[in-house]
């Protein structure tokens, strides 16, 4: 059995001009390689306006991408677990005072947060840091720390 092409379809060029794709971006070929993985980065699966893709995500992202199918994928971001801090006080439980996580928006308008960020939070606010601006942060509470050791040193002692 033997087939006949025609020849409208022999004139086609071997690839197609990237005018006719407009909504498909540019492939990765011999002579152009696709992006490097960011290091302690994986591929996970996302839905994203009702559509599987999948999409970079870092290795500390604890957040299912799956979860919301309605979600558009410039909406996708990353976080992980929260760390938290709980204050105890007078005649109840420990309550939480405030927590803190790794934070990604690969598409946000802020482009700070398109870089991986602290985000410290108190349920109400919520405070972006840099990893510089983390560290200070950190040295910030230690200081804060050993100031209430001793205000609890001294509470201790009694009246004086």
């Amino acid at each position: 059995m033997s087939f006949t092409v025609p020849s409208a379809v022999k004139a086609l060029p071997a690839s197609l001009p990237a005018a006719f794709l407009p909504g498909i971006p540019a492939q990765p070929t011999a002579g152009r390689q696709a992006a490097e993985p960011v290091p302690g980065s994986r591929l996970v699966p996302a839905v994203a306006s009702g559509v599987r893709v999948f999409v970079e995500c870092p290795s500390w992202c604890t957040i299912d991408h799956t979860e919301d199918p309605n979600e558009p994928i410039e909406d996708i971001w990353h976080s992980s677990d929260h760390v938290d801090l709980k204050l105890p006080h007078l005649g109840d439980s420990d309550d939480l005072f405030t927590f803190a996580r790794l934070g990604l928006d690969p598409t946000a308008s802020n482009l700070q947060h398109r870089q991986t960020f602290v985000l410290v939070e108190d349920g109400g606010e919520g405070y972006y840091a840099n990893p510089d601006q983390a560290d200070e942060f950190a040295d910030n509470l230690e200081a804060f720390a050993a100031q209430i050791r001793e205000m609890a040193r001294v509470a201790r002692g009694g009246v004086q």
